[in-house]
């Protein structure tokens, strides 16, 4: 175990961990690094230079480096995490089979109590919120697998083609590209978390409908564990 200096915090540097850092619209995992000194509580987790830190909720004495230490995730947390995640993913396609062809994603959030799309589409969608719950949910119902799969960058953009989706958001430095797939429904690049099958997600519930400029609704939602 590393300490390294923050700007107002500390923050833990370890060898591995299962902790999940910051990223791609989703919030990093929290929880608590114990040792034999006692515990630190970790309030947040950022990736710097490919390192991930653990930002630690109070100063950390000089003693814990190099200890041997536990790390433990909030798993409530995550939880809530992974299941708004997912549904967000198989939110693209409740719309599509709704509205009858695919909707572009331009711009996503996800949190502990809810997922957030932007969509580019003209009108109003309240209308279709019954429509869409209701197709959403019968896909949460057919407990379809939640993989996840590396492949270089130009067999990914022909992968997700076949779902409607492309790489055009993703860094061109990026090579090697984590597909996550709700098998045989929707495939795209995510390096974030999800829950094994669709099953898992519990019952989805649409929250709110906005606009975000002419053209582009926004629409938010959450998954309820049964």
């Amino acid at each position: 175990m590393k300490i390294v200096k923050l700007d107002d915090h500390y923050g833990v540097i370890l060898n591995r961990t299962a902790f999940y850092p910051t990223g791609g619209g989703q919030p990093s995992d929290m929880g608590f690094i114990k040792g034999k000194r006692g515990e630190i509580r970790v309030v947040d987790v950022q990736t710097t230079d490919a390192t991930v830190i653990h930002v630690a909720d109070k100063a950390i004495e000089e003693a814990w480096e190099g200890e041997t230490v536990k790390g433990i995730i909030d798993w409530d947390r995550r939880d809530a995490l992974m299941r708004n995640h997912t549904t967000a993913h198989l939110m693209a396609e409740a719309l599509r089979r709704v509205i009858g062809h695919p909707v572009e994603i331009v711009g996503s959030a996800i949190n502990i109590d809810k997922a957030r799309l932007d969509l580019a589409y003209e009108g109003s969608l309240l209308p279709l919120f019954p429509d869409i719950e209701q197709a959403a949910n019968a896909i949460v119902r057919e407990n379809r697998t939640v993989e996840a799969k590396m492949m270089p960058r130009k067999e990914a953009e022909k992968y997700v083609g076949r779902f409607h989706e492309n790489l055009k958001t993703l860094p061109p430095k990026v090579e090697n590209v984590r597909v996550i797939e709700i098998k045989d429904l929707h495939a795209c690049a995510c390096g974030g978390t999800h829950v094994k099958n669709t099953g898992e997600i519990g019952t989805v519930k649409l929250l709110k409908r906005g606009s975000k400029g002419r053209g582009v609704e926004r629409i938010e939602f959450t998954a309820k564990k049964s």
